[in-house]
């Protein structure tokens, strides 16, 4: 991995051109073809085959996207019975549908829900690595939560005690004898240093006020007033970062009518490095540059400096995801504890067993859903599974799946539902997490956290350790001189292009890339950062896991929350779905996270109750 690639291979960390590699897998070395050149190590665990879209899901999903499936196909699929639901998607939100269901029926329905992935819980996964002894969780994508308060009437807090969720933890503890570090907890609170205040972070200069780069230590403690940013700047990053004050209504139409770029720089007349500043912060967050995205998207993302820090469950989200698998089959996640909720492991031959309730079908990729019968009172869903299509007839179905899915499978909709579909685009999103060694790099610098600027052909903007939460089974030690996960979050925006472009050409330049590029440049970042300071790839590195996820930000430009020329916001007719199929996914909040995907899934299970 010491080969050099030069900067001209390279827009915005995506190697460009690479599509050769994964159409001939065997020029590039792999030993199982393009899955390996592509998907790359996995980790261990039930996780391992399942980091972001996997090769396979990718070229199963693209089989969907290119009509595969003729008509004599279709109509071939084996009959796999009746049901009274089928859940398409088994993120948080497919399994919030199959459990609030459940709960509205008194389970005496049976329902089936269909994944693509061979394992649950959509975005909400986590990587799990062994390192010298010590195992260690990641996030795959969801990540971060707050805890609710006890008894607020909110859908997390009754989600928290329904579920035994605890809202006290341990933390890995610090050393006294080293010197104090202050971690964040999650892996998004260091993205945009709101709460710096809380957490010690690095800022690494390419150019520093000397003309050489440099380091610097929580650079919003005084001002800026070391960082290379002009006077205009500092001044200008400051007043943006102050800015939290509530929108009334009438404001937040009137941002949704321009881009958080035009608010920026015309409405407030900020200097032009503040959207420079913003643009990788909302590009992972959005998906898109300030320039293409809506000025009330952009202007939600400005937080209060001194809030509560969000928290994370050491492999992210996926602890909600296993909490609902758990209630809809025990028995394939065996255990009633916070530990065994956490870290035990799947027994996957007891998720589609015959006689129970709710039943789990992984590696289903479902391809059409439509409406059947002489009423129209029955679903038809055909999946396929293992190169084989098969089909289940039920009496009504949630899509809790994302609408780039639902648009191509939804073979009845309705023109203005398909009308309200053609204006959703999607941006990629990949999560890197590095099982290191040691950190001692890191330390010597007094951070947990960093972010770098001014490196055109750099991988990422920002990367972080944190203080994981322990458990009786999971407690690895916080110390400079033991094994870590650093985690990489990062988006794709291409400032310039539409929205739509934007997503399109960087899901295409991620999906292009060889995993071993992507390690190459990880490596060669991480040197260029950090070599100074004692890294050394092949000594600190155990292992790099990609996690791709090709749609993972639903885009807002201007008039997608609110609408234009005085038409609603497509959101607002996907949620109401079509005769006997409901819509529940996350993103129809706009913007995804695990209590939306809760309450979205809730209303479409809830709906779904009512047609059987």
């Amino acid at each position: 991995m010491s080969d050099s690639i030069t900067r001209r291979d390279f827009v915005n960390g995506v190697l460009v051109g690479a599509g050769a590699s994964l159409l001939n897998p065997s020029a590039a070395g792999a030993k199982d073809g393009a899955a390996d050149v592509f998907t790359g190590y996995g980790g261990v665990g039930d996780y391992a085959k399942a980091n972001g879209n996997t090769w396979p899901v990718v070229q199963s999903a693209h089989q969907i996207r290119d009509g595969a499936y003729d008509a004599a196909a279709l109509a071939a699929a084996k009959d796999q019975g009746e049901f009274d639901l089928v859940v398409v998607g088994g993120g948080i939100a497919g399994l919030s549908a199959a459990h609030y269901f459940a709960k509205a029926t008194q389970q005496r329905h049976r329902t089936l829900i269909l994944e693509n992935h061979p394992i649950l819980g959509g975005e909400a996964r986590q990587n799990e690595f062994l390192v010298d002894g010590e195992r260690l969780l990641g996030p795959q994508g969801s990540n971060d939560y707050l805890v609710p308060a006890k008894g607020d009437g909110s859908l997390p807090d009754a989600f928290f005690d329904e579920f035994s969720i605890p809202r006290e933890y341990d933390w890995q503890e610090w050393d006294p004898a080293l010197k104090p570090i202050r971690f964040v907890r999650d892996n998004a609170s260091n993205w945009d240093g709101f709460q710096e205040t809380q957490f010690d972070i690095g800022y690494h200069f390419l150019n520093g006020l000397s003309g050489k780069p440099v380091w610097l230590r929580n650079i919003w403690s005084n001002a800026l007033k070391d960082t290379p940013f002009t006077p205009a700047a500092r001044r200008d990053l400051i007043r943006w970062r102050s800015a939290t004050e509530p929108m009334d209504e009438p404001t937040r139409r009137h941002l949704d009518s321009m881009s958080y770029k035009t608010y920026l720089e015309k409405v407030c007349g900020f200097d032009p490095a503040v959207a420079r500043f913003v643009d990788p912060y909302v590009g992972e967050l959005c998906g898109v540059s300030s320039d293409a995205l809506s000025a009330f998207v952009g202007r939600q993302q400005v937080e209060e400096p001194n809030k509560t820090m969000s928290l994370s469950f050491p492999g992210g989200n996926a602890t909600f995801a296993r909490a609902l698998a758990r209630a809809l089959v025990p028995d394939a996640l065996p255990g009633r504890d916070f530990d065994s909720l956490l870290q035990g492991s799947f027994t996957f031959a007891a998720l589609d067993r015959e006689h129970q309730s709710t039943r789990v079908r992984l590696g289903a990729t479902v391809v059409r859903v439509r409406h059947v019968g002489t009423r129209q009172d029955k679903v038809e869903v055909v999946y396929e599974k293992g190169g084989q299509l098969f089909k289940v007839v039920a009496r009504t179905a949630v899509m809790a799946s994302g609408g780039w899915v639902n648009r191509h499978i939804l073979s009845d909709m309705p023109p203005d539902l398909q009308a309200a579909y053609a204006q959703f685009t999607y941006a990629p999103a990949l999560i890197v997490n590095v099982a290191l060694r040691q950190w001692r790099f890191l330390y010597d610098l007094g951070v947990g956290a960093c972010r770098w600027f001014d490196e055109p052909d750099g991988f990422g903007w920002t990367c972080n350790i944190r203080q994981l939460m322990t458990t009786r089974g999971l407690a690895p030690p916080l110390h400079p001189d033991k094994p870590a996960v650093l985690t990489f979050y990062l988006g794709f925006p291409i400032p310039g292009l539409p929205a739509a472009s934007q997503g399109a050409t960087a899901r295409a330049r991620l999906f292009a890339t060889p995993y071993a590029d992507f390690e190459r440049r990880i490596r060669q970042q991480l040197a260029r950062l950090f070599g100074a300071h004692g890294f050394d790839s092949k000594r600190d590195i155990a292992a790099i896991v990609l996690n791709r996820w090709g749609h993972a930000r639903l885009v807002q430009p201007p008039g997608f929350r609110y609408g234009t020329d005085g038409k609603p916001s497509p959101l607002e007719r996907v949620r109401e779905g079509y005769g006997r199929i409901a819509i529940g996914h996350s993103e129809l909040n706009g913007g995804q996270s695990w209590d939306k995907a809760v309450s979205y899934g809730k209303k479409a299970g809830e709906r779904a109750a009512t047609l059987v």
